[in-house]
């Protein structure tokens, strides 16, 4: 197994006295970087504009949160997950030492519990019910009628006995009516009760012993974190190397540390005009202070890192995070502009993005900030259901990572001018090219993206007994027919079930034919054709999923595990019942550790292809949780970064929906959304994603025909952002797939589709050679679902994604309609 390559903390020079006040700590590029050594709050100031960007909120009023640079989640033995802010259990009390470092400053917090959130700790967990009566009831009346606690205390008392403790009539007891933890709120409110009331320790322990139960008092909870604060070029550089965490109690583990939460933070009441963007699908905008209480918080995990521990549960979102990237941008009311971007540069395997929307009266709910920012989990974990997901008994246990090795850095880049959301664009864009070495292409060129479905395998039956068969939905002979028939399309395809079994395929460390597809001469002369003519043609290949296992592949032995220790084999969702469909075909993920195995003979296996489509590389996350066998995401990301490079050495390959950080190997990126997940304080889905990827990677709509949207939907993507149109196609009818596994084929007989394919194609054909490139060099929102484009050869493209006609810039635009200026 690969060892993770730490950076190591930086060399450290003088120790800075904690009442220095303001001190500078680096200038680069018309930027300078403060810290205040007494509330630790990090100021960067352009020097031009005297823009200001702090990172924590200290106005009067603000919460302890708004004034701590981290925030930290620590998990207890006992299953309780707490937390706790840098301002209350280490600032305040002055727990923190800073050092200098070349161009910033180290922090080390000494966080340190001052007192226990633990609620067995302060009161029984089952009470004979005349001690309740005397030790909590009478007790609380008589400090009421001392005037030590208030009429509002006494109620809010009595309400949180009864809300915890149930009466046990067969034995005069009251016991916790809580399975598991009560709400922290209510915690609190219990522990401030014991206080009030003088309920002592030592009548806890002697009310516990009457029923046999033991009090453990645990020692005080105590880390200290270690983060880095530089510029860099510019840009804020913030790391927090999680190697470098000492934990005093290992009766607590790290889980999560979220950084600089109120960076850039924009106050509701100052506000004009602003937006937070967030890349969920193709890319989303939230409007400033537009908080809705019928909302929770929008956090989600990039790269769908929850995905083991929720992947038994439907989806609470249509779209993932795709890139590791936030941003925010607004103009005050004194029409000051500015904003920035944050960039998840290392540790994108493990984090979050969360937003918070800000409003100016904060009596009925919300915060008085606008803020996005991200945390990430320095340990994973889940709480597993003993008798499997979907039991009825709720026996868990828990199952976790351990502290994950990573430098976690997270990189902003400063706007002290108005930005919109192309301009975050177009620096994440340059920020790929030089991070990846990579440069700009543009094919100007129409082209039509097709996935041809080959082998698959269905159940037949001979005298009532069932049995499985290969069957051909395209063979090499049917689809040189139909690429002949499209001679004067620009054509690429991507054949798949062509090798190891087919859709139903086996392991991938081979490339072997079916024989259900033709013979070889017949593909020999399928490539030929290809080669001569203005078409492209890809073979699809699943080098890390693996749905038969009749080829040597052993799931215990070579499959990935899951968080309950067994071999992970993920079945179709059952969208009307929110569960897998367990009696359907599931596939089987490869252990990294034999990925590369598994690539290197495929690639020498498959010498003949030049073109490769992965079809399961792209957006997959990775890792293996098996106990005593945990290969945790960074370093499982890294075992298939390495394997992606050694196939783009060697192939020229096409990814499904990639992640941004595998984009430097893609041809083309297939199957790119243009929706976001329209949650329900999202503003507008814009195609943050596609203007990023514009130059560096082709990239196709979702398919056509199995969607529930027109076709025109598709012209408008082609036109306004470059991308390719896609079908699925299959030469046979495909009424021989119903009832079967692969129903989903219900539209994709080419017969029929081919009018609709020509069409869809001679008009983008037309728009795209109207507006002779496919160079985005500007992008905006004109109103709701109307978007302008700016193509670099001068032409503009009007699109109106509504459901009805619309009125602007003076022309009237149909429903789905597009103009080219």
């Amino acid at each position: 197994m690969p060892q993770y390559a730490k950076d190591g903390a930086a060399a450290t020079n003088n120790e800075i006295d904690q009442q220095a006040g303001n001190v500078k700590l680096a200038s680069s590029e018309d930027r300078e970087l403060y810290i205040d050594t007494k509330t630790l709050n990090i100021k960067v100031v352009d020097t031009q504009t005297r823009t200001q960007w702090n990172s924590l909120a200290l106005d009067q009023g603000s919460s302890d949160i708004d004034k701590s640079p981290i925030l930290i989640k620590f998990l207890g033995k006992d299953g309780a997950l707490y937390e706790w802010d840098a301002y209350k259990f280490a600032i305040q009390n002055q727990r923190y030492t800073l050092y200098e470092i070349d161009n910033g400053v180290q922090i080390i917090f000494d966080f340190f519990e001052s007192e226990s959130y633990r609620l067995n700790e302060y009161v029984p967990q089952k009470i004979m019910a005349d001690h309740y009566q005397e030790h909590f009831l009478d007790k609380i009346e008589e400090k009421l009628q001392e005037g030590a606690i208030s009429d509002a205390q006494a109620a809010k008392f009595k309400d949180s006995l009864s809300l915890t403790y149930q009466y046990d009539r067969e034995h005069d007891l009251y016991y916790f009516r809580f399975a598991g933890l009560p709400p922290l709120s209510l915690v609190r409110d219990l522990i401030q009760m014991t206080k009030s009331i003088d309920y002592t320790t030592d009548m806890l322990i002697e009310e516990s012993q009457l029923h046999d139960i033991a009090v453990k008092i645990t020692q005080p909870a105590n880390f200290s974190i270690t983060m880095e604060v530089t510029l860099d070029q510019g840009d804020l550089v913030v790391k927090v190397p999680t190697y470098e965490i000492t934990n005093e109690n290992d009766f607590y583990t790290m889980q999560n540390i979220t950084v600089l939460p109120s960076f850039g933070m924009a106050a509701a009441s100052k506000v004009a005009e602003g937006y937070i963007l967030v890349p969920d699908g193709s890319g989303a905008l939230f409007k400033m202070n537009d908080f809705n209480g019928r909302y929770p918080e929008y956090e989600r995990p990039v790269y769908n890192n929850s995905y083991y521990s929720t992947l038994y549960e439907l989806p609470a979102f249509p779209e993932n995070l795709t890139m590791p990237v936030f941003g925010l941008y607004y103009t005050d009311q004194a029409g000051k502009s500015m904003g920035h971007m944050g960039i998840i540069e290392k540790g994108a395997e493990l984090g979050n993005i969360k937003v918070q929307l800000g409003v100016e009266d904060t009596s009925l709910g919300g915060a008085p900030y606008n803020k996005v920012y991200s945390s990430f989990d320095s340990m994973q974990f889940s709480r597993v259901k003993v008798f499997g997901p979907y039991s009825d008994n709720d026996a868990r246990f828990l199952a976790s990572t351990g502290v994950i090795d990573v430098d976690y850095t997270v990189r902003y880049k400063l706007f002290s001018s108005k930005v919109e959301y192309y301009d975050l664009a177009k620096t994440y864009q340059q920020y790929l090219v030089d991070r990846y070495n990579l440069s700009y292409s543009y094919d100007e060129r129409p082209k039509l993206f097709v996935d041809v479905i080959g082998a698959l395998t269905l159940e037949k039956r001979f005298l009532g007994i069932p049995y499985e068969e290969p069957h051909s939905m395209t063979t090499y002979h049917q689809l040189l027919d139909i690429l002949k028939d499209m001679e004067n399309i620009n054509a690429v395809v991507n054949y798949k079930g062509v090798f190891n079994g087919g859709l139903d395929n086996t392991i991938g460390n081979k490339a072997e034919l079916l024989k259900v597809n033709g013979s070889k001469a017949e593909l020999l002369q399928l490539m030929q054709h290809v080669e001569g003519s203005n078409q492209q043609i890809f073979f699809n290949a699943d080098l890390m999923r693996v749905t038969d296992t009749d080829d040597g592949f052993k799931p215990k032995k070579h499959a990935l595990h899951g968080f309950d220790g067994k071999p992970l084999s993920i079945h179709p969702y059952n969208y009307a019942t929110g569960r897998f469909k367990l009696y359907a075909t599931g596939h089987y993920v490869i252990h990294p550790l034999y990925l590369s195995d598994t690539v290197d003979r495929f690639i020498e296996s498959s010498s003949e292809y030049a073109n490769i489509f992965v079809n399961d590389m792209g957006a997959m996350y990775y890792a293996n949780y098996k106990d005593n066998e945990v290969i945790d995401p960074v370093i499982a990301n890294s075992i298939l970064q390495n394997n992606l490079e050694k196939l783009a050495q060697n192939k020229t390959i096409a990814l499904d929906n990639p992640n941004s950080d595998k984009l430097a190997y893609a041809k083309y990126a297939a199957n790119i959304s243009r929706e976001s997940s329209n949650y329900g304080t999202m503003h507008a889905s814009i195609p943050f994603r596609q203007l990023v990827m514009n130059g560096l990677t082709e990239y196709t709509t979702l398919n056509v025909n199995q969607s529930s949207e027109r076709s025109q939907y598709f012209i408008l993507q082609a036109l306004e952002l470059g991308s390719i149109p896609k079908f699925t196609i299959t030469h046979e009818n495909v009424d021989i797939l119903k009832n079967t596994e692969y129903s989903e084929y219900l539209s994709t007989e080419y017969a029929v589709l081919e009018r609709k394919i020509k069409e869809i194609y001679e008009e983008y054909s037309a728009g795209i050679d109207k507006i002779a490139s496919k160079e985005i060099v500007g992008h905006r929102m004109l109103e709701e679902n109307v978007f302008e484009t700016s193509y670099a050869s001068g032409k503009k493209v009007i699109v109106n994604y509504n459901k009805y006609p619309v009125t602007v810039a003076g022309h009237q635009l149909d429903a789905l309609g597009y103009m080219i200026q």
